[in-house]
């Protein structure tokens, strides 16, 4: 029997705040912090969006040898963890074992492995200590925030690619409704604003050239829309089976009532004009919630203001909402917060709670310009307040990678 899994805690970190109250306010109203990057002056691309030094938060000095992915990730599941009060004293407890982790990313060590290989070239093997490898390994992401939080439960990375976070949330939701875990913590960490890591990207023709307006770099669905912005974070959500939580009297943001995945099989980094693969994820995630595309009240969508992408995903929508799709309000929150790349679906699952939660949908930003071929409700410039019974978010990812998570409003 499957079981009702609510979202009871939420942690995001990114350019725009590194508690939920300040990212909020940030988001719906529409505010950016894409700039120049003092550390990418080298690279092809010199802009992004980034969370700035972590000097000032609370990690423990062995933490500081972690690569900034894993930091972020401790940080954000550390909060996350107290946001759902699972540190409160007050409230029955969750045994460890019965507490998992499923993180995604997509690059994962990337500073600390370019600085192993610096490393490696000026001295050599000499250079490389024992704790190398299993710092740089990307399945160690889990493994370093449950063994930071001791937590005993399933515990896996998910890497792939841009729906890294979403998969995870979604693996990890099945983990708890099929009764392998009670807790979850669930969502994605990425930092990838590496001199290498922007040259990799840059090669690949996919990033924004807009160097001298930073804040308009990102701009979803318009027609002057150049390609995508990275940035840098981690969103974790806490998900917690309806026994849980109402035994311990946590507060609930929303459920998570279904998910769906499929692949492409197109190609490593192109599209299917007619999106395809996203439309049978969002129809699976769908069928999976048992809610019907009529009653959808927002999209959180992947947006991320490359030219084919926004049209392929504007096509999957308009295929898979049917009748209705153009009077359902979507925005991409990627004109504000940057591509966190890996941790995209993270950050997006926290807005998607939030917006249900305040009853308010964000903006989509530097959408001046409509491109006539993306033709649905992008909520352009300004959020809106309306009730949220029901919020999508959607994710793309190279590799022909497809996810979709579906929330309700709890009654």
């Amino acid at each position: 029997m499957s079981r009702r899994v609510f979202i009871t805690g939420v942690a995001p970190i990114c350019s725009l705040g590194r508690e939920s109250s300040v990212f909020w306010e940030n988001i719906i109203n529409g505010r950016s912090c894409v700039s120049r990057i003092e550390r990418l002056a080298g690279a092809p691309v010199p802009i992004g969006a980034e969370v700035g030094s972590l000097d000032g938060d609370a990690l423990e000095p062995k933490e500081r040898r972690f690569d900034r992915s894993a930091q972020l990730a401790i940080l954000s599941a550390r909060r996350a963890f107290e946001d759902g009060g699972l540190k409160d004293p007050r409230a029955p407890a969750v045994v460890p074992e019965r507490i998992g982790v499923f993180l995604g990313t997509s690059r994962g060590a990337a500073e600390l492995i370019e600085s192993y290989h610096a490393r490696f070239q000026d001295r050599g093997h000499q250079g490389i200590g024992p704790h190398a490898s299993p710092h740089t390994t990307i399945g160690s992401l889990s493994g370093i925030v449950a063994q930071r939080l001791g937590l005993q439960g399933p515990n896996l990375t998910v890497s792939a690619a841009c729906s890294s976070a979403s998969q995870a949330i979604g693996w990890a939701f099945d983990a708890v409704r099929h009764d392998r875990a009670d807790v979850m913590l669930a969502g994605g960490a990425e930092a990838c604003l590496t001199p290498f890591c922007m040259t990799l990207l840059a090669a690949a023709g996919i990033l924004s050239r807009r160097f001298e307006e930073p804040r308009k770099a990102s701009r979803p669905f318009d027609a002057e829309r150049d390609g995508i912005v990275v940035g840098e974070g981690a969103g974790i959500v806490v998900l917690e089976s309806e026994e849980s939580a109402r035994a311990r009297g946590a507060r609930v943001l929303c459920e998570l009532v279904g998910f769906g995945a499929t692949c492409d099989a197109h190609s490593l980094t192109g599209i299917a004009e007619n999106g395809a693969g996203l439309r049978r994820a969002v129809a699976l995630a769908l069928e999976d919630a048992g809610v019907a595309p009529g009653s959808i009240s927002y999209v959180n969508a992947h947006g991320t203001a490359t030219r084919l992408g926004d049209r392929a995903e504007t096509a999957a929508l308009k295929n898979a909402l049917g009748a209705r799709a153009g009077s359902v309000p979507v925005s991409s929150t990627k004109s504000m917060t940057g591509h966190l790349i890996g941790a995209a679906g993270g950050i997006e699952a926290i807005v998607c709670a939030l917006a249900i939660q305040e009853g308010i949908v964000p903006p989509t930003i530097n959408l001046d310009h409509p491109d006539p071929e993306c033709d649905l409700d992008f909520v352009p410039l300004k959020a809106r307040r309306m009730n949220v019974e029901t919020a999508v978010s959607t994710s793309m990812g190279f590799g022909g990678n497809n996810a979709c998570l579906v929330f309700r409003k709890t009654t």
